[in-house]
């Protein structure tokens, strides 16, 4: 008999019920299921999740906090429900490949030693978006300014002098990466990758984004990604470090938790640091 907790009193009940129950359908009869989990292919996980983990020199401060948050979402996460993989803008001898595995990505992710650089922001996300085994979400946090641009009509870079004004080129990069999600939302739907997936134009891939940093004017930053995830039916974030610790507030995107962001009173709550 799997374990199983009778009318939960709280999403804390509910959570540990779940994940309870999926380990008990992963370990054989009669054994610790504590002791051992079997995983299953990643690509079979109906949540495979690809995070877009910003590394650039600028985030050097706050690495450690971004890597303990991963760590911290990793724990949230419902064994054999989700499969995740992190895109590094600039650590590319990183693995990339989606893993079930979330104990071991998360040792892996704890030890490693980051490459610092710019900020490939678009082309991380395009390659993110376009990897197999096919997504059903995209995540991606910064603190910065994208430093690379995508061509509108063949997405590929381009020479950041392309155009004129910084708006231009980041609405122009911004619109190949939302067309990218409703290209790959619409093909998952015919090969029956994921039962739904909604955008607000359509069947598409959900982008959340967070901006971590100051409100300290960067608002071009800030409404590039709300344009993002509006876009694609996702959920922005802001995380200001003097009010909310990044390893407490990024666990919020996993997928057990993520309903709780439909609330704009909650999301209120996460980006003042009140939701622990």
């Amino acid at each position: 008999m799997g374990f199983q907790i009778q009318n939960p009193k709280n999403a804390v009940d509910a959570k540990r019920a779940a994940i309870e129950a999926r380990k008990a359908l992963t370990t054989p009869a009669g054994t610790n299921s504590s002791a051992i989990v079997r995983y299953i292919p990643p690509g079979e996980c109906p949540d495979r999740n690809r995070i877009v983990f910003d590394d650039s020199g600028s985030m050097g401060g706050y690495i450690e906090d971004a890597k303990r948050g991963m760590i911290e979402y990793l724990r949230n996460c419902i064994p054999n429900q989700t499969s995740v993989a992190v895109h590094f803008m600039n650590s590319t001898a990183c693995d990339t490949q989606l893993e079930s595995n979330l104990l071991k990505l998360a040792g892996d992710i704890r030890e490693m030693n980051l490459q610092s650089g710019g900020t490939p922001f678009f082309n991380t996300l395009k390659k993110a978006l376009e990897a197999t085994p096919t997504l059903t979400r995209l995540i991606a946090f910064t603190d910065g300014s994208p430093t690379d641009c995508l061509h509108p009509e063949t997405g590929k870079e381009v020479q950041t002098h392309y155009w004129d004004d910084r708006n231009s080129q980041w609405t122009h990069s911004a619109d190949v990466i939302i067309k990218t999600a409703h290209a790959i939302g619409d093909q998952s739907l015919v090969d029956g990758y994921v039962s739904k997936i909604s955008g607000a134009d359509g069947p598409c891939i959900p982008i959340d984004t967070v901006y971590f940093g100051e409100d300290n004017g960067n608002r071009q930053e800030m409404e590039l990604l709300k344009y993002l995830s509006s876009k694609t039916g996702g959920y922005f974030l802001h995380f200001d470090p003097a009010k909310v610790n990044f390893a407490q507030a990024f666990k919020y995107l996993a997928p057990v938790n993520r309903l709780m962001l439909a609330s704009a009173s909650f999301r209120a709550e996460v980006e003042s640091g009140a939701q622990k």
